[in-house]
This record gives structure tokens, C-alpha cells and sequence, in this order.
């Protein structure tokens, strides 16, 4: 850490006076080797930084941020207080250290040359006492065989790669894991478990690049609705960084698309692949929950249920009800792990129960009607023993898809706000990335998240949007359509229209 790095203006020694100047040069002096002796001194956290350092100290902690917001130099420096004896940790620093030494930490980078020499070893070495560190500098403390960082006090940083194996992610037991870029799920679950004899701890420092992923399924989306346990989400603009240059900000971020910039500026999850129902709108499509469950279902609607079988995986089914003006709304969810078909029929109907509804129909995948192999029976039947009598539904899923677009943009489908799994859905199903080649497939969705989707496009193809205005019969010719608008018009009675020409008239 230098002066430079603290934004001193040094020009303004020249307008001071001789004795002033003298003063002040003794100061700024005194001040440099300070800083050469601790850099901690010169570390002042923008206050996103200091909302991710600060107590209490949960399990996990995730800085979402966008490029250059400051997410690893967060991550690196707090590391480093945990690392140097107390007496090194600055006064206005000093609510950030929750470890005491010895501290043992792992950096977990997405590669050993670019990200970790370049970035992660380049900022240890700018912010780390050196009389911290074993044998008086950095060239003395780093093992670059082994990738270990050694400090004085005998505790110690090491450094893997997200490309590693897992096999490789063993050893001792870790105050820390610090994750610098999203790391692979198996990678994560390995680092757990080197958490357990300290009761250690989870950094994350992620521009988030990779769509919807794990990150977002297990961490993200639980604390957007509240549900994180023992964890801490801070999102973080580049805007946030009062450090860097606006003119280069702007420059760099002129060329991205919408959702990249959304990714590297604001720091939040989007797909790069495209949204498969991009339409969808917590505002536009999203209804609040009733209070009382007998008010959900209007007098007189119509009620559907659209069912996933799932008996391998997750079993899906969707409650739907169709108003006097034609919109759809989903006002319940089953989304079952693992469970039997009986489990879901007996699930089914205490929903019914509860809403005081009684489907007019069940509309279920249309795989269900194949038959077992060893049993000779389907799963339709097996729905029908315990009560739920079901038609297949039309699996076109490209048409499928289509017209639960057409609901989404005239607003005639909505979810209820308790509905969260088909919600979470909506916003992760997406196209399967493909090249554009004339030998590639056509587009298709990725088979994943699309459960509950699945059971509401059964429905949705029972029950499309209604025309708003009747399209004219394509048999007829540009004279037939202008006769027929001019019968209109004089309002002349006519008889119905032959389907192979005009009609005959009176």
C-alpha cells in the first residue's frame, strides 16, 4: 500500500508554506512507513464491503458483484485480518476479525496461473503485513510447490483450482474457504466437510457469469425470499465502487448486451442461454396470497388440475381455476420428492379439502397411459384406484410452450405469490444453448426446473387463450372476402358459407 493508493492530493504541498510543507512532508513521510509496515492502515471498505465484512458472522456470505465492485479485494483483506495477530489489525478494522491465530484458510481460484498469480497472490502481497508473514516478506512465506501461504503466528493460506479433482480438496481441518468466482458443486461439498472441526466458514466473491446455476438455486434464491438459514447475501454494483474512473466504466460496459451487463455491472444472475418465458413478471403476473383459503377460488370458476407424474423424480401437479374473463390463474402447488403415487393422490386431495374445490378434470402427462413392463398396469390407472380419474394431456411441447406465452402477454395466466416453486421455475427454464449450424437440432428447452411447467402446459393446451376476433377461412379468395364484407355491411341475410366456396345468398 502506498499514498498514491490513498487518493492524497500531493500537488497541494506546493501552496502550502515552507514551514507548513515541512510539517506536512514529515507527516505524509511518517504516514509511508507506516503503510510499509502494515498496508491494513490504508484499507477504508466502501459501505457494501463493510455490510459483507461486518458481525454477525454467519455460515455463509456471498458478495455478488459486478466487475471491479471490489468482491475479492473484500474477501483477500478480511482473510488477512483473520491471518496477523491483533495488535496488526487497525482500530477501524478491528469489528471485522471474528478468528484468532492460528487461522487456516483455502482460496479456491477458477485456475493456478491468470486468476490466482495475477489477482488473488498479486493483492496478498500488496495488503499483508510483512512481519506477519513467516521470515519477514512474501518470497520467504509462499510455498509455490505446495501453493501455501505461510504466516509467523503458524497459520497458513492454500490455493486450489476449481478444474482440480475432487480427491485433490482433502486434508486438514479449515477456519475458511474462500471461493473467488462460482466453484463446481462437487468442489463446494468437498470443502464442506473440512469446515466441521472449527465450525468454519463460506466466502463467496462472484461476478455471477455462469446463469442460473447451483449458486443461485441454494443460496440466491432462498435469500431473495427469506429463507437463507445462517447466511449473508450482499449484491453489489459496480456503482458502489466510488474508485473507479467513470469514463472507463462507461467505455467498458458500452458493448455488452442487456443481460451480460446486468451479470458484470450489477452483479446479479441472468440467463445467457434466454429465458424460455421471458415475459414472465413478478408484477404483472404474480397475485397476492388470500388470507382466508375459501376466498381463493371465485364463485362458479371453473377448477383444473394438471399433473407430472415424476414417481422417479419429482411428482408435479398445478390447481388451476379459469375466470369469466378468460384468465388462468394457478392458485396451489404439489411439488413431491421421492414419493408414491398414492402419497400424491392423498396429497391431492387434501388440497381439495382445504380450497373446497372439486376439479371438473385432471389433465396428466400422456406417458402415464404406457403401461409396466413387470405389472402390466400405468401409472394412469394407479391414479384411478386411489381416486384421481385423469386424461392424457397433449405433450407438443413447442406448441405447449407457445400458447402459455400467448396468456403470459395478454396477462391472462397468473400464479399465485404462495405458488414459489412453479415462480422459481419460470424464472430458470431455459432454451438448451445450441450452435447455428444447419446440422444442429432445433431449439428445445433445457430438461430441467420444468416439473410443475410441465403440468401447467397440459392444462394451458386444454384450455388456450380464447381469439379475440375470429380469423377469416383461408379457402376463401380476396373476391370472396370482399363479397362477404359487403354483405356485412348492407346487412344482408346469407346462408352459412360451403367450406370448398361463397356462400349462396338471398
Amino acid at each position: 500500500m502506498s499514498l498514491a493508493g490513498l487518493g492524497l492530493d500531493l500537488e497541494a504541498l506546493a501552496v502550502l508554506s515552507p514551514g507548513d510543507r515541512a510539517r506536512a512532508e514529515k507527516e505524509l513521510l511518517a504516514l509511508e512507513s507506516a503503510l510499509q509496515e502494515n498496508p491494513l492502515l490504508g484499507y477504508v471498505p466502501h459501505p457494501r464491503q463493510v455490510e459483507f465484512e461486518s458481525p454477525p458472522f454467519p455460515a455463509l456470505r456471498a458478495f455478488f458483484g459486478g466487475n471491479r465492485s471490489g468482491k475479492t479485494t473484500a474477501v483477500v483483506i478480511d482473510s488477512v485480518i483473520q491471518a496477523v495477530d491483533v495488535e496488526y489489525v487497525p482500530a477501524h478494522l478491528k469489528a471485522f476479525k471474528r478468528w484468532e491465530p492460528p487461522f487456516f484458510c483455502r482460496f479456491v481460484t477458477p485456475d493456478l496461473t491468470n486468476t490466482l498469480e495475477g489477482v488473488v497472490l498479486q493483492k496478498l502481497r500488496d495488503w499483508c503485513p510483512r512481519e506477519q508473514l513467516r521470515g519477514g516478506s512474501f518470497d520467504r512465506a509462499w510455498d509455490k510447490q505446495l501453493r501455501i501461504l505461510r504466516f509467523k503466528n503458524g497459520g497458513w493460506f492454500q490455493f486450489f483450482s476449481n478444474d482440480q479433482d475432487r480427491d485433490k480438496f482433502g486434508g486438514a481441518a479449515l477456519h475458511r474457504v474462500c471461493y473467488d468466482e462460482e466453484p463446481r458443486a462437487d468442489v463446494r461439498q468437498e470443502c464442506l466437510m473440512r469446515l466441521i472441526d472449527f465450525g468454519g466458514e463460506e466466502l463467496f466473491a462472484m461476478t455471477p457469469l455462469s446463469g442460473m446455476s447451483w449458486l443461485y438455486d441454494e443460496v440466491y434464491e432462498p435469500w431473495e425470499r427469506g429463507e437463507l438459514q445462517d447466511g449473508r447475501v450482499v449484491v453489489v454494483d459496480m456503482d458502489d465502487n466510488p474508485h473507479l474512473d467513470e469514463t472507463t466504466k462507461r467505455r467498458v460496459l458500452s458493448g455488452l448486451t442487456m443481460e451480460e451487463r446486468e451479470a458484470r455491472k450489477g452483479g446479479r444472475f441472468v440467463h445467457f442461454a434466454g429465458l424460455v418465458y421471458g415475459q414472465f413478471s413478478k408484477a404483472r403476473h404474480v397475485l397476492p396470497s388470500p388470507e382466508n383459503p375459501r376466498e381463493c377460488v371465485p364463485a362458479g370458476a371453473e377448477v383444473f388440475c394438471g399433473i407430472d407424474p415424476g414417481v422417479r423424480h419429482m411428482a408435479a401437479v398445478v390447481f388451476c381455476y379459469l375466470d369469466l374473463d378468460d384468465t388462468l390463474v394457478v392458485f396451489d402447488e404439489v411439488a413431491l420428492q421421492g414419493q408414491t403415487i398414492a402419497d400424491v393422490c392423498k396429497e391431492i386431495h387434501a388440497r381439495c379439502f382445504r380450497w373446497g374445490v372439486q376439479p371438473r378434470w385432471y389433465v396428466i402427462d400422456p406417458a402415464s397411459r404406457n403401461r409396466n413392463s413387470q405389472t402390466g398396469r400405468s401409472d394412469q390407472q394407479t391414479f384411478a384406484d386411489h381416486g384421481i380419474f385423469t386424461v392424457p394431456g397433449q405433450n407438443a411441447v413447442t406448441t405447449g410452450i407457445d400458447k402459455v406465452k400467448e396468456r403470459l402477454e395478454a396477462n391472462k395466466l397468473l400464479v399465485m405469490a404462495h405458488c414459489s416453486e412453479l415462480r422459481g421455475e419460470f424464472k430458470r427454464y431455459r432454451w438448451a444453448s445450441q450452435g447455428r449450424g444447419e446440422n444442429e437440432g432445433k431449439e428445445a428447452p433445457v430438461k430441467r426446473d420444468d416439473h410443475l411447467l410441465d403440468a401447467l402446459r397440459y392444462v394451458v393446451m386444454q384450455r388456450p387463450l380464447t381469439p379475440l376476433h375470429k380469423a377469416p377461412l383461408e379457402s376463401l379468395t380476396m373476391k370472396d372476402r370482399l363479397l362477404r364484407a359487403s354483405l356485412e355491411r348492407l346487412r344482408i341475410p346469407k346462408r352459412p358459407d360451403h367450406t370448398f366456396g361463397p356462400g349462396i345468398w338471398q
